[in-house]
């Protein structure tokens, strides 16, 4: 049995308040949810920890692996419309649903086990899936990030059409893996599609297909703006055909930053910066009826790269035409004849004059570039190494695209797609992110005064990190207002390592008015009054150590 001064997740010692300095794990929860697992329940080698999400389908936990000795997600099996309340850690069934629980947990089982054959870096890995308890768990790796919605929100603006192409490539190679295993996400949302720190971009929020479609069975979960129309009809299990609109309504919000809505596209104003043929991409892979939409996610990505055309005939143009040779009169067919025999024994002429032999041009290209080749490790090289590299630009094409970046000089490559080591055809497009150099940020104006909730909002949209001191209430900044930050006005700030103090009145009664001083004898004529002293040019109003209460420095 561990002592108080043992971690309960890794045994490791406590030396300082109660968070692990070797797991990262609180020995306290902060919260309490009733008919999850305890905090700090051991499960197989897992220690559960704090509930991070609850759907009609699962619960997922922070859990610490004690074999492999790091953070995972644990995903319990846990409908809550045919769950009663545990008993310890059991889960209990609701009577007249034991043969529906156990049919949906096989297939979360199967899911997870179809999931942990797949390799790729735009899905969690999974460890092992198992039972215990009467239920199913899946244990997951722990994807560091933010939702897309959330980067979105720090970066202040969309994707570029070109970055966003970048972004959602190795979606789509997993979409068209996924599709290869049957299976349909049924959820892709900017909720479900995490960025990494190297700007990857993962699809969590994988679940059986009762969770992403409108039923009776458990409480489904879809997600408006991204879930296909059909999802929100009864019984309407989703398809691959309703992944193709997810992804498609996802991207137009990543070039956007505005949820897809029917006649979205028809606007100029919002997809100005989309290729007119990546919006027809859009367009055709969004349409509510099924028979006129895409229907796989390897159309879809040919016509957003503009390599195939997706608009439909209408049925007259698809009717084949008969070719009415009625005008011909016969007295014509000789001349005919004659001009038919002239062309070919003009193209017989040129043919010789080429001796059958390819221009020399020809003959280097094709002798000397393979039809496959290896993609080579672009990262951290310089871009203008990589114009001046002839070989290199004779077996690829470039797609460059910018990003801050605190880890690579201005130039240097950030990240590449396909990644080092793929085998591609000649002239592959390789999709490269060159480093602007670090992203430096400035303290805004107008702080001060303002509600903390309206500055938190401003500073999380600016990408700047903050934490929050009280400090006591004044006239001039009452309870619930801002008095100030740690750094002034424009000062420069990382966003990866500086945190902005925010200074936030209190609710500390003010002290009372003190009474009224007796008014003193007006003073004689020889008599002059000393002058107020002149505040300095650098002063400004609110600038006072007493309404900022020891804060260095007030907006």
């Amino acid at each position: 049995m561990p002592n108080e001064n043992t971690c309960i997740f890794c045994a490791g010692p406590i030396t300082e308040g109660d968070v692990c300095s070797w797991c990262g794990f609180s020995q306290t929860s902060g919260q309490k949810l009733s008919g999850t697992l305890k905090y700090g329940t051991k499960i197989d080698c897992y220690v559960v920890g704090e509930v991070i999400a609850m759907d009609g389908e699962s619960t997922s936990y922070f859990a610490y692996d004690t074999r492999q000795q790091k953070k995972i997600v644990l995903k319990e099996f846990l409908p809550v419309s045919m769950v009663a309340p545990r008993q310890g850690d059991n889960v209990v069934i609701q009577p007249g649903k034991e043969v529906l629980f156990k049919n949906l947990m096989m297939d979360f089982t199967d899911l997870y086990t179809t999931l942990s054959t797949i390799q790729s870096k735009s899905i969690a890995k999974v460890y092992k899936i198992f039972t215990a308890n009467g239920t199913a768990y899946a244990a997951l790796e722990y994807i560091r990030g933010d939702t897309l919605s959330q980067k979105l929100m720090k970066r202040g603006k969309p994707y570029t059409f070109k970055e966003a192409r970048w972004l959602f490539q190795d979606l789509f190679l997993l979409l068209k893996e996924l599709e290869r295993h049957n299976i349909a996400h049924g959820g892709i949302s900017d909720e479900t599609v995490i960025i990494t720190p190297d700007n990857y971009a993962v699809l969590s929020g994988f679940a059986i297909q009762d969770l992403r479609v409108k039923n009776e069975h458990i409480m489904y979960k879809l997600y408006d703006g991204f879930s296909a129309p059909e999802q929100y009809s009864p019984n309407q299990f989703p398809g691959f055909y309703s992944d193709v609109y997810s992804i498609a309504a996802l991207f137009y919000y990543a070039v956007t930053g505005k949820k897809y809505k029917e006649g979205a596209l028809d606007g100029k104003d919002s997809t100005r910066h989309i290729p007119r043929y990546a919006r027809q991409a859009l367009k055709y892979a969004t349409m509510t009826a099924i028979s006129q939409r895409i229907d796989n996610i390897e159309d879809f990505v040919l016509t957003l790269d503009n390599k195939a055309t997706v608009e439909k005939p209408k049925e007259s143009r698809v009717q084949k035409k008969k070719l009415d040779l009625s005008f011909l009169n016969k007295k014509y067919i000789p001349y005919l004849a004659v001009t038919v025999i002239f062309l070919l024994f003009l193209v017989a002429v040129l043919s010789l004059s080429g001796n059958g032999e390819p221009s020399s041009s020809y003959r280097t290209s094709s002798s000397t570039v393979p039809a496959k080749v290896f993609v080579p490790d672009l990262k951290g090289k310089s871009y203008s190494e990589i114009l001046r590299d002839e070989e290199l630009n004779l077996y690829f094409k470039f797609d460059v695209s910018e990003d801050y970046s605190n880890d690579y000089l201005p130039g240097q490559i950030i990240s590449q797609q396909p990644t080092e080591g793929t085998e591609v055809k000649t002239g592959t497009t390789i999709y490269i992110t060159v480093s602007k150099g670090e992203q430096l940020l400035t303290v805004p104006d107008g702080l001060a005064g303002d509600t903390l909730e309206n500055v938190i909002r401003r500073l999380e949209y600016l990408g700047i990190r903050y934490a929050v001191t009280e400090v006591l209430q004044t006239e001039q900044f009452p309870y619930g207002t801002v008095a100030g930050t740690d750094k002034p006005r424009g000062t420069t700030l990382n966003p990866d390592t500086d945190t902005l103090i925010i200074y936030v009145s209190d609710d500390t009664p003010l002290p009372s008015p003190s009474p009224s001083p007796t008014p003193s004898p007006s003073p004689t004529p020889s008599s002059s009054p000393t002058p107020s002293p002149t505040p300095s040019p650098s002063e400004e109003p609110g600038s006072s150590s007493e309404a900022s209460s020891g804060s260095e420095a007030i907006q």
